[in-house]
């Protein structure tokens, strides 16, 4: 898996997974693989994450990982993933979501496939969602996939609810909803 630190220029088609998939749960693996399934597409499997959680730069509080980034990395690689973007939050955190489409996305990443989940928000305060990625990109002939979200207990898995299984110590609950 080649990896950048920094938004580099693609030589390669790409399609690209998106989000900051802290624990890489069960549904960051379905965006991932998704994005590695379309590599039949003639594009390069690539993931566009943060070395920081997004929420911990922008509200200024610790950041409470459920892994490191070199577990997931590994995770990223076993998946299938061939191209890592893994920048600092802030390379692109006061882009518009147009720009970011465009210039990100369309430009330096070169995406044919844009995938995130339902949640997936981003452009300057995370005010666009993953519909308004799905009209962006669509101006810029990217395709996008908007991946649902999986259940556990009735109830969107989430990084947040496997934290707080974690902080009642019930380490069975969070690992059915990371494996």
């Amino acid at each position: 898996m080649k990896i950048y630190k920094t938004l580099t220029p693609s030589p390669w088609a790409l399609s690209v997974a998106l989000g900051y998939f802290d624990g890489v749960h069960k549904g960051h693996k379905k965006v991932i693989s998704q994005a590695v399934s379309l590599e039949s597409q003639k594009c390069v499997s690539a993931v566009l994450t943060f070395n920081k959680n997004p929420k911990a730069i922008l509200f200024n509080i610790n950041e409470n990982r459920i892994m490191s980034n070199e577990e997931k990395y590994k995770i990223f690689q076993k998946l299938g993933i061939k191209v890592l973007y893994a920048i600092d939050f802030e390379e692109v955190c006061n882009l518009s979501p147009e720009y970011f489409v465009k210039s990100v996305l369309s430009e330096k990443l070169n995406a044919k496939f844009a995938v995130c989940g339902f949640n997936y928000h981003f452009g300057k305060g995370g005010l666009a969602d993953a519909a308004v990625l799905k009209s962006l990109c669509d101006k810029y002939q990217i395709k996008t996939k908007i991946i649902k979200p999986l259940l556990y207990k009735q109830k969107p898995i989430s990084s947040t609810r496997i934290r707080e299984a974690m902080f009642k110590k019930n380490i069975d609950e969070a690992r059915k909803m990371m494996s």
